[in-house]
């Protein structure tokens, strides 16, 4: 979109003063050397050099919906895996995030955005859930205390929340909050 300037020698539009006879190749502004950017295509203004910003979308209601709902069902099938192998928990957790984001953007047609961010923050929050109900309950063998279903019934309320969420070591903790970044820099 050009804009109608004077031919011949005219004032560069950045202000400096210098007259010029040099115009932008996109905008056709005119330009000085001391303002000009040198692009693949020709020289541009500042404005036009600085190219299309990068913008993160809105998902429509829809897209939103499904990629929430595959970022569920990933995170969950994700979780119950970790919940079985917790040895290799740096692994579940690259597996956890990469692979909660990537599903979710391939169900929202790979936009990003701070609606997505928060969605794949509660589908992360959900594999970590499932991977510690799964440590507990289903394969208590892998964990620290002795523990059999009759005594989580009878103490759901006191040893269940403690035991399920209780993290052994430091590195549990990063494992956690790796998914976390993940999703966070994948929608950003």
């Amino acid at each position: 979109m050009a804009t109608e300037v004077p031919r011949g020698e005219v004032k560069c539009v950045c202000g400096s003063g210098i007259t010029t006879r040099l115009r932008c190749s996109r905008c056709g502004k005119p330009i000085c050397y001391e303002c000009m950017v040198e692009s693949p295509v020709g020289y541009r203004c500042p404005e036009c050099s600085s190219g299309p910003r990068v913008s993160a979308y809105r998902s429509s209601n829809l897209q939103l919906m499904r990629a929430t709902g595959i970022g569920l069902v990933v995170a969950a099938a994700i979780g119950i895996l970790w919940g079985n192998f917790p040895a290799w928990g740096f692994w579940m957790a690259l597996l956890l995030g990469f692979g909660t984001a990537e599903a979710m953007a391939w169900g929202a047609n790979y936009k990003r955005g701070s609606d997505l961010q928060v969605a794949a923050f509660g589908a992360i929050l959900v594999g970590i859930v499932v991977s510690r109900y799964t440590l507990t309950v289903v394969n208590p063998e892998n964990w620290p205390f002795e523990m059999t279903f009759q005594v989580l019934m009878e103490n759901f309320d006191q040893d269940f929340i403690r035991r399920a969420y209780y993290v052994r070591t430091i590195p549990d903790l990063v494992f956690m909050a790796i998914p976390f970044v993940i999703a966070y820099i994948r929608f950003k």
